[in-house]
C-alpha cells in the first residue's frame, strides 16, 4: 500500500462523506428547531429516485424536481408532527416506509432495464457539502431566522412569550431539512452511480443522524462526523478493491461480509462514545 492507495482512500473518504454531510445539515436544521427527522433516510432515497427519473430528460429538471420533492415531503413531515401532533419518530419511519415502497415499485415499472444518465459532476456536490456547514453556522448565529429557529428549539414557551410562534420556524427548518436530504440522494443517483437502485440510500440517512449527534448538533461538528463515517465507508471499499487480507484468531477480518458492517459498527461505537456528553436542543421532539 503506497501513496496511490492513500490518495485513493482520501478521495474516497471525501466523496463518501458528501451525501452524509448534506443530509446531516438537514438533520441539524430540523433538530435545532426541535423536530426529530428520522425521515432523512427516506428523503435521501426520494432525492435519488426523483433526480434520476427527471434527469433522464434534463439535468436541470432533475435538480429542480429534487428540490421541490424534498421541500414537499419535508413540509409533509412538519405537518404530521406540528399540526397533526404525530410522534416525529412514527412520522419519520412512516415516510421512510412509504418512500421505500413507492420508489421500488415505480423503479420496476419505469426503468426495469436499469437505465443510466450522464448526470452531474460529483465535485459540485462535494463543493456544496464543504460550504454548507459554514453557511449554516452563520445562519444559526447571525441571522434573525437562525436565532428564532434556535429559540423555538431550546424553549418554545419563552419564544412564544417573546412573540415568536414556533410553528413557522419549524416548518421552514423541516422543509429545508428535506431539501438537504433529497440533494444528498441526488448525489447518489446523478453524480455517483448514474443510475437508481431501490436500496440506494443503504442506511445513510440514519448514519447522517448519527453524525448530527456525534457533532453535538453543530453544523461543523456534524460535517466532521460525516467525514469520520465517510472514512470507514472508504476504508471498507479500498480494502475490498485491493483485496487486503487480515486473519486473526482464525477469523478473516477483511471478509466482504464483515467489511460491509464496518461503517455501521463504527456508527454505533461513535454514538456510545458521546452518551452523556452530547446535549440535544432542550425542546427536541416536543409537540406544538
Amino acid at each position: 500500500m503506497g501513496n496511490g492507495w492513500l490518495m485513493a482512500l482520501v478521495t474516497s473518504t471525501l466523496f463518501n462523506a458528501t451525501p452524509l454531510a448534506l443530509a446531516a445539515m438537514g438533520g441539524v436544521l430540523s433538530e435545532r428547531a426541535g423536530v426529530v427527522n428520522i425521515a432523512l433516510e427516506g428523503l435521501i432515497l426520494l432525492g435519488a429516485f426523483v433526480g434520476f427519473y427527471f434527469g433522464l430528460h434534463s439535468v436541470f429538471m432533475g435538480v429542480l424536481a429534487v428540490v421541490v420533492a424534498g421541500a414537499l415531503f419535508g413540509l409533509l413531515h412538519a405537518f404530521f408532527t406540528q399540526k397533526a401532533r404525530m410522534n416525529p419518530v412514527v412520522s419519520g419511519l412512516g415516510l421512510n416506509l412509504l418512500i421505500a415502497g413507492a420508489t421500488r415499485y415505480l423503479a420496476l415499472r419505469l426503468f426495469p432495464q436499469g437505465d443510466h444518465i450522464a448526470g452531474l459532476s460529483p465535485n459540485l456536490f462535494l463543493s456544496l457539502a464543504a460550504v454548507l456547514p459554514f453557511v449554516l453556522v452563520f445562519t444559526l448565529q447571525q441571522t434573525k431566522f437562525g436565532l428564532r429557529l434556535r429559540a423555538v428549539g431550546e424553549n418554545p414557551e419563552s419564544a412564544r412569550m417573546a412573540g415568536i410562534s414556533p410553528i413557522l420556524p419549524r416548518y421552514m427548518a423541516v422543509m429545508l431539512s428535506g431539501i438537504c436530504a433529497s440533494i444528498a440522494g441526488a448525489y447518489l443517483s446523478m453524480a455517483d452511480a448514474h443510475t437508481f437502485t431501490s436500496d440506494m440510500s443503504a442506511g445513510k440517512g440514519y448514519v447522517a443522524l448519527a453524525a448530527v449527534i456525534f457533532g453535538k448538533w453543530n453544523p461543523l461538528g456534524a460535517a466532521g462526523g460525516a467525514l469520520f463515517f465517510g472514512f470507514f465507508y472508504a476504508l471498507q471499499t479500498q480494502l475490498q478493491i485491493n483485496q487486503y487480507h487480515l486473519n486473526w484468531l482464525g477469523v478473516e477480518w477483511t471478509s466482504p461480509f464483515l467489511l460491509d458492517c464496518l461503517p455501521y459498527a463504527m456508527t454505533l461505537l461513535a454514538l456510545v462514545s458521546v452518551i452523556g456528553r452530547a446535549t440535544p436542543p432542550a425542546a427536541l421532539s416536543q409537540e406544538e
